[in-house]
């Protein structure tokens, strides 16, 4: 072998070990990369643990178990008595913690909590029948949404009609709290920011609802990869982007049909403002990206009414017959116009004192058109279907909970918006020590630029 053939020989070997260590390399800081998002997610679990004693029954987890349970097996009887079971242990240990919290009870001669046993045993033999309410008619809102029970049944499998629900929905809180991190990562935020949004979600109101056995973990977690799909539409990720949002939709739908008809219709429009406004998204995944959300819009729309799904006006009645409890009333609409006038005015007196969503979604707003108008469209499109859903069911009690997807738009906002901010102050503080001319900006994808 000649001295070249071995040089040639040393080379190659040593290329090989340094692509080896290269990959050894990238690959330690993928892991590293994912270590604090998992420990931001792990840290909510474990909040939730502690946290479990001061959840309210929820009726609707007692149904939402019933179709679960009968989905592995069980007949409807079963079902019922073992959903039913886990809604009393709820309402027992949740009245036993109330009773203590009382100071009045605490003292000498005051009447003692009955025992968990009995509590437990009026519970049962008080809905031995059913939980109330017991009309079809209001039964029949939860069996056309079949997705929360499918995404259950395993974990009620393996956990319990008590726990599975909190469970699933729990995990899928947690999904949507990394899909906030992805989706600022694939804007460009920087790693520390996009963990801050992270955190939010968590730490919002969207974690506060998602660590109850309800729909709210699934749907939040599904709105934030439907929204990172359409960004990778926007960006010309044609195939990614296409299947995470018809994914998102499609399960989304089968989850809470209402809700994601609205972030369909809300996609679809935003879709339309970018192609009209935003220079640099006339492009195939924008025009995808609309087409898509339409054809969920129609696709929703014509499930309604090949299988008479109930619509706005069963809603209503619903509203007003305190779930059908009362007789139908004959002028629903006039009803909730001038139900939204109390209500609004009740919320914006709340608001003036206690302005915190205002501030946040103000400045999440701000930040988000600063960054990307492509972003900021698409994001508010979807967190005002949160004014939407309030505006078609304007009830006090549940006000929170049905306007929780406008806290996305603070949670993608407010991150972009301090890394905005910093990077500027950091920026202004280099500028003597950077050259005059000849400074390169880095390239964003066109969809990313503020203007």
């Amino acid at each position: 072998m000649s001295a070249n053939d071995l040089t040639a020989v040393s080379r190659s070997r040593a290329g090989g070990v340094g692509s080896s260590e290269t990959r050894r390399r990238k690959s330690m800081r993928r892991s590293r990369r994912w270590m604090l998002p998992a420990l931001i997610a792990i840290a909510y679990i474990i909040l939730q643990i502690i946290g479990r004693p001061t959840l309210a029954p929820a009726n609707d987890a007692y149904r939402y178990n019933q179709a679960a349970l009968q989905l592995l097996g069980d007949s409807p009887e079963q079902a019922h008595r073992t959903a039913l079971k886990a809604y009393c242990h709820d309402k027992t240990r949740r009245e036993a913690n109330s009773h203590g919290l009382k100071p009045e009870n605490l003292r000498d001669d005051a009447a003692p909590y009955p025992t968990p046993g009995k509590g437990f045993s009026a519970c049962m033999a008080e809905s031995a029948d059913g939980l109330k309410p017991l009309s079809p008619r209001y039964e029949r809102i939860f069996d056309v949404r079949p997705g929360f029970p499918v995404l259950a049944a395993p974990f009620v499998a393996v956990f319990g009609a008590g726990s599975g629900l909190l469970v699933t929905s729990v995990l899928f809180t947690v999904v949507g709290g990394l899909f906030a991190y992805l989706l600022l990562r694939a804007v460009g935020a920087p790693v520390r920011f996009a963990l801050i949004g992270q955190a939010f979600f968590y730490a919002c109101p969207i974690g506060w609802w998602g660590g109850y056995p309800l729909t709210e973990g699934p749907v939040l977690a599904l709105i934030m990869t439907s929204l990172l799909g359409a960004w990778w539409l926007f960006n010309r990720r044609l195939t990614a982007g296409t299947i995470l949002l018809a994914g998102s939709m499609v399960v989304g739908t089968a989850v809470k049909y209402s809700t994601f008809l609205l972030v369909a219709g809300a996609l679809a429009a935003a879709a339309m403002v970018c192609l009209a406004l935003v220079a640099g998204t006339r492009h195939r995944g924008t025009y995808l990206m609309a087409a898509l959300n339409v054809a969920v819009v129609l696709g929703i729309g014509a499930l309604s009414m090949h299988y008479n799904l109930p619509g706005s006006t069963e809603t209503l009645q619903d509203t007003f017959t305190d779930h059908f409890a009362q007789p139908d009333v004959a002028a629903p609409w006039p009803m909730l116009v001038e139900l939204n006038g109390n209500y609004w005015t009740h919320w914006i007196q709340e608001q003036v004192r206690s302005p915190w969503l205002v501030a946040a979604v103000g400045l999440g707003v701000w930040g988000l058109f600063r960054h990307s108008r492509a972003l900021g469209w698409i994001v508010l499109a979807v967190g005002l279907t949160g004014i939407a859903a309030e505006i078609a069911h304007p009830v006090d009690s549940q006000g929170d909970r049905l306007m929780l997807n406008v806290w996305v738009i603070a949670v993608v906002g407010l991150p972009l918006l301090l890394s905005q901010l910093i990077q500027g102050r950091v920026d202004r503080e280099r500028v003597p020590q950077l050259p005059v001319d000849g400074t390169a900006s880095e390239s964003r994808p066109v969809a990313q630029s503020a203007h």
